[in-house]
């Protein structure tokens, strides 16, 4: 489902209308004014062709305009790269930018159509972070304002993501209605890429209703467009789309063309969301065919993909602390340097020479807390992302993993290709749960309990392991309307299964409900109890304990509501097994 993140133009051809204002901007007597109108132009232009060209047009409009102190182009530029790196699907770095042109705005005054931009692409932020009923609040009051002011544009930009939004809460005859408004709005303004955008979007809630030939009939009308103005993205998107509509009518020879294509699109623009999904699509459809020693080849380049863009957000958040690291150091540096020249010249200095010294000491010693504070600060953050790294590789350890994509390829080699498909399915669906569910501080309670139940069945295929199990959310806990810290839970999960239970008749059981400011979480098992298994097992407990215990510590240092754990023996009790209770802190939503 594509969101609009950028104001479009009505154009022919989007290289012939970027040639044009790149020409335009050339010439060296343009005003400052002008060339940042030219340079926003190329930002949107450029959004749907080029993955970096939108942020490095905005980044020299909001220079000049910051220079020349120019509130609309300094609006406009932020309001840009805020719309970038929502297209990237980067939030967290998309929001500083959308709310300081809702800033600047607001403080300059009379600028009430550039706010719907602004609030446009606050809508996608709220959408795509789980807030979604406050995102379509969002569009519909900024809809009513595009209509009062007559600004199609505008319309089928906000129609557009209020129909994502409906779709995304799988509400599909209003994402129907908003879609078709977006079609309509953009017929009567001529508005291209509008038209282009209604008909893949329509494709892809035809196709999550089942109707799939009008899902390819939308599909490819839009795929026309996309292809006449360049739009590569779409384009890839689209064949994609297609590709899925394929499959489900088994035209799996057609299928496997569309995801062929798609994905050398998605490629060569090092799109890697759109190249994860085109693999693990390809995957199915190719041992759905029977070509099963390509679909584990196409499974092995989705899991690189998604090990890529892993890798990418660590790399981004370490090289973070590196620019971090050098801007404190030469700060220091700067401080040592005058602290000497002080220095030397007190020593020229006989008067008032006790006091002199006095208050360098006093500075010397400022200093010197303040370096040592930020050194610590350093250190914790950079302990907190080696233990995010920790922490996730002891939710799914590397034996895991390879053990599933062995037991996967000895399926197919076996020829049992139901339970291949039905356990590469399971399993791709756990990769992307993780991925997901790993780069949010809190997540839906609802989204943490289909991820627990995915693991469970996947261990149950994998160890081949008699157990039974049941995740229960009691009282008045509504799991859709409730955000918990997530990946707590399955640690424990992972021990009850390995070093809890007996051979066969195992039973785990997870409960969740309120209690005051905290969900409780009760995981119990009725194994060999914690105590038996210390003895038998000790060392991968305590680490995978010792883990879970240094990441409470790091959550508790920024939280009101401190996270608690605690375990149980149930032969206290006069039973069975091991309880584990883990209180967290929640968001109401």
């Amino acid at each position: 489902m594509i969101l609009f993140a950028l104001n479009f133009c009505p154009v022919l051809s989007q290289v012939a209308r970027m040639d044009s204002l790149k020409q335009v901007l050339q010439k060296g007597d343009l005003e400052d004014t002008v060339r940042v109108a030219l340079l926003i132009e190329l930002c949107e232009a450029s959004t749907f062709m080029e993955e970096q060209g939108g942020k490095y047009f905005a980044e020299q409009a909001l220079e000049i305009s910051t220079r020349i102190k120019y509130p609309l182009g300094i609006g406009l530029a932020n309001n840009s790269i805020g719309a970038y790196y929502l297209q990237v699907g980067d939030l967290e770095k998309a929001l500083p930018f959308v709310l300081e042109a809702e800033r600047v705005y607001l403080n300059a005054g009379g600028f009430g159509k550039n706010l719907l931009a602004v609030y446009n692409n606050l809508g996608i932020i709220y959408n795509r972070t789980g807030d979604t009923r406050k995102a379509i609040s969002v569009y519909k009051n900024a809809i009513l304002l595009a209509e009062k002011e007559k600004m199609l544009q505008s319309q089928a930009i906000l129609y557009n993501n209020l129909g994502s939004a409906y779709d995304k809460l799988q509400v599909y005859d209003s994402a129907l209605w908003a879609f078709g408004r977006v079609e309509e709005v953009s017929k009567e303004g001529g508005i291209e890429v509008g038209i282009m955008m209604a008909k893949s979007n329509l494709g892809s809630v035809y196709f999550s209703l089942g109707n799939l030939d009008r899902s390819k009939e939308e599909y490819l009308m839009g795929l026309e467009i996309a292809e006449e103005g360049q739009y590569t993205r779409n384009i890839a998107t689209i064949l994609l789309g297609l590709a899925d509509v394929y499959a489900g009518q088994n035209q799996l020879r057609e299928s496997e063309a569309y995801y062929q294509r798609g994905i050398k699109i998605a490629e060569e623009i090092q799109a890697l969301p759109l190249i994860q999904d085109g693999y693990i699509g390809l995957s199915r459809v190719q041992e759905k065919s029977g070509k099963l020693a390509l679909a584990l080849d196409s499974f092995r380049k989705w899991q690189q993909a998604k090990d890529s863009i892993f890798s990418l957000e660590k790399a981004q958040t370490l090289e973070e602390l590196k620019v971090r690291y050098e801007s404190e150091k030469k700060e220091s540096e700067i401080l040592a340097l005058s602290q000497q020249n002080e220095i030397q010249s007190l020593e020229l200095t006989q008067k008032n020479q006790l006091l002199w010294f006095g208050g360098i000491g006093v500075l010397l010693i400022a200093g010197l807390g303040y370096s040592y504070y930020q050194r610590k600060k350093l250190k914790s953050e950079a302990q907190m992302a080696e233990l995010e790294q920790r922490f996730l590789r002891s939710q799914l350890n590397p034996h895991f993993i390879f053990n599933a994509l062995s037991s996967i390829q000895n399926f197919m080699l076996k020829s049992e290709g139901a339970l291949a498909s039905r356990y590469l399915g399971k399993f791709s669906k756990l990769m992307r749960q993780v991925l997901e569910n790993s780069r949010e501080e809190y997540i839906l309670l609802e989204e943490e309990i289909r991820m627990l139940e995915n693991y469970l069945e996947i261990q149950k295929i994998l160890l081949q392991k008699e157990f039974v199990y049941s995740i229960e959310c009691r009282g008045d806990l509504d799991p859709d309307k409730i955000s918990i810290p997530p990946m707590f839970v399955q640690p424990f999960l992972e021990n009850a299964i390995q070093h809890g239970l007996k051979e066969s008749g195992g039973k785990i059981e997870v409960e969740f409900s309120l209690a005051g400011e905290y969900v409780e979480i009760i995981v119990k098992d009725n194994g060999v109890g914690i105590l038996s298994a210390f003895q038998a097992k000790e060392s991968h407990r305590s680490l995978a304990t010792s883990i879970i215990r240094e990441r409470m510590d790091n959550y508790n240092k920024k939280l009101k509501n401190r996270i608690q754990l605690s375990l149980l023996d149930r032969s206290e009790r006069n039973e069975q097994g091991t309880e584990v209770q883990i209180l967290v802190p929640y968001l109401a939503n």
